[in-house]
């Protein structure tokens, strides 16, 4: 008989159908085949396809005691660092392992839906040496923080909104005259600043139109499903997976800016006749990519999915 419970094969949470899951906004008798395909665990953050059956009417304290329909065992704290996981889910479980990953040069945001072991052969890297640094990550005494994948959506926007959108209006506002004296004075001698001038002020212009309509209308349509339960109905009479599929696009968009204007720039290199102003302006596009690298990963990786999966997709607009 069915139990209408299914396991996380990750971490052993129990997903059950007669209580849904309040953290998330899902109400029971909601069929776990029902909920979206970009649902995913509250506790670890492990996608949909991570689950399976549970034939157990009860569960004791021990999770080792259900009974999952699978034949090999259920993964090991240890083995929750899986070459077979997304990299943006490694990350939302341990932000800590950003930084191993930056050190490789593998996205974890605008590319964090595919397998560790998928990024580490597109960038040549054996990926025993990542799961080696990624564990022994891990064991370092993380500081105190945030779990954002369990933590309510509003306390996620409004953390975004204080700490990433805030701070990167600025940091656009102060680099844009850097770009374009940087140009004007060395545009002779290295006319690829001339392009990175031109990128960046399109990656502004793009960047503060998206963040406004983000704040002005997603962010809060998030907030109210979260509120009242209920779907939120946008624009062109679709649901919030509309919206969240333009922005995710348009994260794509910035991703490749950035990536323009490192190869432009020989890896923000500065040259042997570069002034100061150069310089600086080179530092701040690395310092620029590394917080939008955070901030583009825990909305693709946490915030988004987490939103998907309090309404079930809608018909597209026509």
């Amino acid at each position: 008989m069915k139990s209408g419970k299914t396991i996380c094969t990750v971490c052993n949470y129990i997903f059950d159908e007669n209580i849904g899951e309040p953290r998330q906004g899902i109400l029971p008798a909601l069929r776990f085949d029902d909920l979206s395909d970009e649902w995913c665990c509250p506790e670890c953050s492990s996608a949909k396809e991570m689950f399976q059956p549970c034939s157990c009417v009860s569960l004791s304290a021990n999770a080792e005691t259900c009974v999952v329909h699978r034949e090999e065992k259920i993964d090991s704290p240890k083995e929750a660092v899986s070459r077979a996981k997304s990299v943006g889910q490694l990350v939302a479980e341990q932000p800590g392992r950003a930084c191993i990953l930056e050190a490789h040069g593998i996205d974890y945001c605008c590319g964090g839906k595919i397998t560790l072991e998928e990024a580490c052969k597109k960038k040549g890297i054996p990926v025993e040496e990542v799961l080696e640094k990624l564990l022994a990550a891990d064991q370092k005494e993380q500081p105190d923080a945030v779990d954002w994948p369990t933590a309510k959506l509003a306390d996620l926007v409004d953390h975004i909104i204080a700490d990433y959108h805030q701070p990167l209006r600025q940091e656009l506002a102060r680099v844009m005259p850097l770009a374009e004296k940087v140009a004007r004075v060395h545009g002779d001698n290295h006319p690829e600043m001339v392009k990175v001038k031109d990128i960046f002020n399109h990656f502004k212009a793009q960047l503060e139109l998206h963040m406004q309509k983000e704040e002005m209308v997603l962010f809060p349509g998030i907030k109210s499903m979260e509120t009242t339960g209920s779907p939120q109905i946008f624009g062109c009479g679709g649901g919030i997976e509309h919206p969240i599929e333009v922005m995710s696009l348009e994260h794509d968009e910035a991703g490749e800016a950035l990536r323009t204007m490192r190869q432009l720039t020989n890896d923000y290199t500065p040259p042997e006749d570069a002034c100061n102003t150069f310089k600086v302006l080179l530092f701040s596009l690395i310092q620029i990519e590394l917080e939008m690298h955070q901030h583009v990963h825990k909305e693709n990786n946490i915030l988004f999915p987490r939103a998907l999966a309090l309404q079930k997709p809608t018909a597209p607009c026509r």
